[in-house]
């Protein structure tokens, strides 16, 4: 074999260099860098997430329009829809409404802040020598699932400037409307009742047909006094609430509302103010109630029903919960397993549609946040349109459902909270709501980890 001469390996090396830098150069354009991506393993995709601001201690201090939050996909690095709520002793700062508020950081990242995002758009864990052009400095986040294993991973970068962002808004609040719109679903609040839903939807994208099963959610109380002198009770129209301030952001919408209802005459309880979460992929909101006074001082017993009622326009349907795996089918006429209906408090509910079409439903789940001895949440079940339930826009019951609490008498005075979740379901069958279950039963994980300056 022939020697190469000196200066041919020059040009050789030369040339080979050249090629290198070509290629490098042409793989990193603005927010396109490639990254070597370890394996994404995760396979939930309805989970919301959230990172407190401690938890990323690294960017505190850095301006909020300077975080930018990537995943990777196809071996770039993509922007993905993220937000950060700013919180100020504990408690949400609004934008929003006449109750909006400004933090006191000035609009910087703080360890009391809240930043959010949907577990469906992590990607990979890679190796982030190579950064998005213009970050500084970041984290890494990778989420867990404790159930089987799988993992994914974010990427939250501090620009030197406003920070690139995904073009996607997945939530949409409809003030004048009192509508919250998501790519998933749609909900809605009567005009007369604004406590009430009176609207829910879900959408095309998500499995649905885009066709109301909420005729309104219905709240009733009743309570029998001592020696049964008076009878009282008060319904969802009995209520005062109205949205006092609100976050409207690109994965979740935050909704202040301000709430009391009338108790004798004119006289309202105290207010109580409640803040809802909509989410992409679902929605959890706190039902209170606010006891003035100890109720068994007045009344023997006292109770509280909250259901939603359906129009009779959606047929097909069967409910399920926890003690009732094989469902009872809605069709306004009360059979004899609907009337034989097990009511044991459950863990879960689900109303779905039963036909090849159209099997989307939904998911729901109440958490008591305090435990009372004789204070029970047994299932209300009734299926029944000869019967009147007003106020109401279709007379009667087409699957009413939900739950009761029963023995408020025994609370002392104070305000006492349930927080319930919601998630729309594509498609149905029994055993898929322990992908709903495990959001509260087995969260996701999460471990952040400031990545090495470059």
């Amino acid at each position: 074999m022939r020697r190469m001469k000196p200066a041919g390996r020059k040009r050789r090396f030369w040339l080979l260099l050249a090629v290198a830098i070509g290629g490098w150069l042409s793989l990193t354009p603005a927010h396109a860098q490639t990254a070597a991506a370890v394996g994404k393993t995760l396979t939930r995709t309805i989970d919301p997430v959230t990172v407190q601001g401690r938890e990323i201690g690294t960017l505190n201090g850095t301006p909020i329009d300077r975080l930018g939050m990537f995943a990777v996909d196809g071996g770039k690095w993509t922007p993905i829809p993220f937000q950060v709520d700013e919180r100020l002793a504990g408690e949400y700062v609004f934008r929003s409404g006449s109750g909006a508020s400004a933090d006191t950081d000035r609009g910087l990242l703080d360890a009391d802040d809240e930043v959010a995002f949907i577990s469906a758009d992590a990607g990979p864990a890679v190796d982030a020598a190579s950064w998005p052009a213009g970050a500084q400095k970041g984290v890494e986040i990778t989420l867990y699932d404790p159930a089987d294993g799988g993992r994914a991973a974010v990427y939250l970068f501090a620009f030197s400037g406003p920070a690139p962002r995904s073009p996607k808004d997945y939530v949409v609040y409809h003030v004048d409307r009192n509508e919250i719109e998501t790519t998933d679903y749609l909900i809605g609040y009567h005009p007369q009742a604004p406590i009430s839903i009176d609207k829910l939807i879900v959408k095309p994208a998500a499995g649905g047909n885009g066709q109301s099963v909420a005729d309104r959610q219905k709240i009733r109380m009743e309570a029998i006094s001592i020696w049964n002198l008076v009878h009282f009770t008060r319904n969802e129209n009995d209520f005062q609430s109205s949205v006092i301030a609100y976050n409207d952001g690109p994965v979740r919408i935050l909704r202040k509302t301000r709430n009391r209802v009338i108790l004798f005459w004119r006289i309202p309880s105290p207010s109580v103010e409640l803040t809802s979460v909509y989410w992409k992929t679902g929605m959890e909101f706190p039902i209170s109630l606010n006891l003035p006074f100890r109720i068994s001082g007045l009344f023997r017993e006292a109770k509280l029903k909250i259901y939603t009622d359906s129009p009779p326009n959606v047929p097909n349907r069967r409910f399920y919960n926890q003690h009732n795996p094989a469902g009872v089918l809605i069709d306004g006429r009360m059979q004899e397993n609907e009337i034989h209906f097990d009511r044991r408090p459950s863990d879960w509910q689900v109303v779905a549609g039963t036909t090849a079409q159209h099997r989307e439903g939904w998911f729901s789940r109440q958490i008591f946040l305090q435990e009372h001895d004789g204070v029970t949440l047994p299932a209300f079940y009734r299926d029944d349109v000869s019967v009147p339930d007003p106020p109401e826009q279709f007379p009667g019951c087409f699957g009413c459902l939900g739950f009761e609490i029963q023995g408020v008498e025994r609370l002392d005075a104070g305000i006492y909270s349930l927080k319930v979740q919601m998630y729309p379901m594509p498609a149905y069958r029994p055993g898929d709501e322990h992908r709903y279950l495990n959001l509260v039963d087995q969260p996701l994980r999460k471990v952040v980890r400031a990545l090495s300056s470059r």
